[in-house]
């Protein structure tokens, strides 16, 4: 897969997967927007940080690819749009945006405050949602484009200490349920990803026995997958460790009540014939699942659908 005349922003780009995805691409004919956040020079993890980018800007252009450097908040959506309105100045063209930018502060729930909270939505979820905005006109005039909202098993499965986290990747994948529905007609393919490897984020979650196992071989491949032209549209993948692996929200079979039946009691002594019956079925949007909740009922009414 190439990507020659194509141009990708990387969002959270100084390092980590991010570098990784920047690196691929480039190798692959990409020409790179990086972006990371603008860090104090004064505070040495915040040097070390600005170093990283320039490092990985350096390692771009080693490549033989052009490539443009953004220090900006993702959350600020005043400079999304002045960043999107540059990059088209340059070089006239989108073609992939992989919204990698995020950041994880574990913290127990009773001691979770709302400004750490919101700080969490606005990188994650509305810095993901203003790129997208921006480079939405762009992708629609070229009939093409491909975007990439990375989420993470902790949203799609829950964990401990993980409210914030979950919420604001979680809240993505309903994005890209939906946007990726209005995009399909101009060749848009927006799809969420859930990658796992060691990284400065990640490192202190791993046990140090398994750390070896989680490289970021199988994670840049399946997003070179998922920004090429050959992706797919308004799916969910997770890689780690080697494993790649296709996520749907599935609805298992369900059990019908009469009108006048259906109340708390009935559902609690019909629970366990509720809770993961078979067999399972995967709607491709919402107006599917209404459907067939019609039809259900239609059929116990005996009223006619067309």
């Amino acid at each position: 897969m190439r990507f020659e005349n194509q141009v990708a922003i990387i969002t959270g780009a100084a390092s980590g997967l991010g570098r990784a995805y920047a690196i691929t691409l480039a190798e692959r004919g990409a020409s790179i927007v990086l972006i990371d956040r603008k860090y104090d020079v004064d505070d040495p993890q915040g040097k070390a940080r600005r170093q990283a980018l320039f490092q990985t800007q350096a390692d771009v252009e080693g490549l033989g690819s052009q490539v443009l450097v953004f220090e900006m908040d993702v959350a600020c959506a005043e400079s999304v749009v002045k960043t999107v309105n540059e990059v088209i100045e340059m070089w006239g063209r989108i073609d992939v945006l992989i919204n990698n930018a995020g950041i994880h502060e574990p913290c127990a729930f009773e001691n979770l405050s709302f400004k750490t909270f919101q700080r969490q939505m606005d990188v994650d979820l509305n810095g993901s949602f203003y790129f997208a905005k921006a480079v939405w006109p762009v992708m629609k005039r070229q009939e093409y484009g491909r975007i990439v909202m990375t989420t993470g098993a902790s949203a799609l499965y829950g964990d401990m200490n993980e409210v914030a986290f979950s919420a604001s990747k979680m809240a993505l994948v309903g994005l890209v349920n939906s946007l990726c529905i209005e995009g399909a007609y101009y060749d848009i393919h927006v799809n969420s990803f859930a990658p796992q490897a060691v990284t400065a984020m990640t490192n202190s979650h791993l046990a140090d026995s398994v750390k070896p196992l989680f490289t970021k071989e199988s994670v840049t491949a399946c997003m070179i997958f998922l920004a090429s032209k050959y992706a797919p549209n308004g799916q969910h993948l997770l890689a780690a460790a080697g494993s790649i692996s296709h996520g749907q929200f599935a609805e298992y079979a369900p059990k019908f009540f009469k009108h006048e039946e259906c109340n708390a009691e009935k559902i609690l002594q019909s629970w366990s014939d509720i809770y993961q019956a078979m067999p399972v079925k995967a709607h491709d949007c919402g107006e599917s699942q209404i459907l067939e909740w019609a039809r259900r009922s239609a059929a116990q009414h005996h009223v006619g659908l067309d």
